[in-house]
């Protein structure tokens, strides 16, 4: 599997850094054309209808996932077109749609790269995306050129950025490049040091953080902020993988130096997911109580995912149910919504606790009012409790 799927597949598993998903295009559909012209993008365009009910779930559920948007905010200009009016009319009569929702992948040139029909969820989107960049993968027209030893810095930043958006490793090319280079300094070398930099366990990181000063100014700080996140964010996965602590505290290390804003976030999801990938568990438990207690304030609801995921993959441990039922107990106490007393109720239940897990149940349906889906559900749930 590319690593750079492995690595958005990593980053969808993880339950907290700041959390953002797609951002739409916010202009004509004729703008984002000349935008993707300009910045050599895919197009991602979401053609909906206002009435349906797939739709309104994929916008719902899996558009504001962070992990989603990592990738499509990267590599793609993002639009959403209502097929019953305005621009959707108009794309319409270039681009068929018969069913709600279809996703296209459209080239800078208007060519279809790849449509998909039906609702996706947001590991579905991140495939998507890859098996889109996959198909106008063009790294080895510039690959032949660069081996013969052109060294036209246009040429180098194409193909590393070719690579990075293939999933393919650049730091060979990257590092190559750098070595024969007497001044970094300059524009071109400047974008290729920020492009070139996929992992924060490399030189071009430290070139990265040396040149910081001067990239900022030709990208601005949010950019590079971005860009040192996802290349700790690499090396975190890499730690996961080959069980290497040193990387783990390397990654946290250094966002907490250079992104300081974000690096609790950071590290709060790096001990659980570096913990979990370790087999650690007790070390593992004590990450996911940390990031509970900092977290359930400001985002409760991710609070009450990890409870469901600590139920999901530990419903045998008592320890670990014993945490659950703490994180999903506060995250009810932050919010009005039933899920985190449903989250709960089935933990209670699973420690053999009826009786809590009753009363717990029946909060959630007190907060579930006026959804009869719901409270058809937790209806069931009371009669097995």
């Amino acid at each position: 599997m590319p690593r750079l799927l492995l690595l958005f597949l990593f980053l969808s598993s993880s339950s907290a850094i700041v959390a953002q998903g797609i951002e739409f295009f916010h202009g004509t559909w004729e703008e984002a054309q000349e935008l993707a012209k300009k910045e050599d993008k895919l197009i991602f365009i979401d053609a909906f209808a206002t009435w349906c009910g797939p739709c309104k779930r994929m916008a719902r559920e899996a558009f504001p996932k962070k992990e989603v948007g990592d990738v499509y905010n990267r590599y793609f200009i993002n639009v959403k077109l209502d097929m019953e009016r305005g621009d959707g009319l108009v794309f319409r009569t270039t681009y068929p749609v018969s069913a709600f929702p279809t996703l296209y992948f459209i080239g800078p040139d208007g060519s279809v790269v790849h449509r998909q029909v039906g609702a996706q969820g947001p590991e579905q989107l991140i495939r998507l995306a890859q098996f889109a960049l996959a198909k106008v993968d063009n790294s080895d027209d510039y690959a032949a050129r660069f081996d013969a030893g052109e060294r036209d810095p246009e040429l180098v930043l194409n193909y590393i950025t070719a690579l990075n958006k293939a999933g393919k490793p650049s730091l060979k090319v990257v590092n190559t490049y750098l070595d024969e280079q007497t001044n970094l300094d300059t524009p071109e070398n400047l974008k290729i040091i920020l492009e070139g930099t996929t992992e924060a366990d490399s030189r071009v990181f430290d070139l990265l953080v040396e040149h910081r000063a001067a990239i900022e100014q030709q990208v601005g700080k949010a950019q590079i902020d971005n860009k040192i996140e996802m290349a700790c964010s690499a090396t975190l996965m890499k730690a996961v993988e080959f069980n290497v602590a040193s990387l783990f505290e390397e990654a946290k290390a250094k966002m907490k130096l250079h992104v300081p804003d974000r690096s609790r976030d950071f590290a709060l999801d790096a001990d659980m997911q570096f913990y979990s990938g370790a087999a650690n568990l007790p070390a593992y438990l004590d990450a996911c109580s940390a990031y509970g207690k900092a977290k359930v304030k400001e985002d409760p609801m991710a609070v009450n995912s990890l409870a469901s995921k600590l139920l999901q993959q530990y419903a045998g441990d008592q320890q670990a149910l014993k945490i659950a039922a703490d994180l999903a107990r506060k995250a009810g106490k932050e919010t009005s919504t039933y899920e985190p007393w449903l989250t709960l109720a089935q933990i209670q239940h699973k420690q053999g606790k009826s009786k809590d897990a009753r009363k717990s149940a029946l909060k959630a349906r007190e907060r579930a009012a006026g959804d009869d889906r719901i409270l058809q559900y937790i209806d069931a749930l009371i009669q097995e409790f």
